[in-house]
């Protein structure tokens, strides 16, 4: 079956054996996405969304906390939460920063 959701509600996007999911921010349930995150990066806005590594395109609204993590990078906790790891890579951490004070 498909399921139309609103870009609104969408809180991240993450890819785990290949596949690519969509969470979403009103239900925390998770749904098959028709696109890898390479072709998601180019559609999604980008002032609400930023690719934080190979595995997680996040919403700026999906993000409860961030923390301080190895060599300048960031942690980030999501809601939805979710058991990978949610953290920012090393080459997009400083694009990742203006992005957050609406410079990206």
């Amino acid at each position: 079956s498909f399921k139309l959701i609103d870009m609104s509600d969408v809180a991240y996007f993450y890819t785990k054996d290949k596949i690519t999911f969509l969470v979403s921010r009103s239900s925390g349930k998770r749904f098959p996405a028709d696109y890898p995150l390479d072709k998601l990066e180019g559609i999604l806005d980008p002032e609400v969304f930023f690719r934080i590594n190979r595995q997680f395109i996040i919403n700026v609204a999906a993000i409860k906390e961030m923390h301080p993590y190895s060599k300048s990078r960031v942690k980030i906790d999501l809601v939805p939460t979710i058991d990978l790891e949610t953290v920012v890579s090393t080459e997009r951490s400083a694009e990742f920063k203006r992005w957050l004070v609406g410079e990206g």
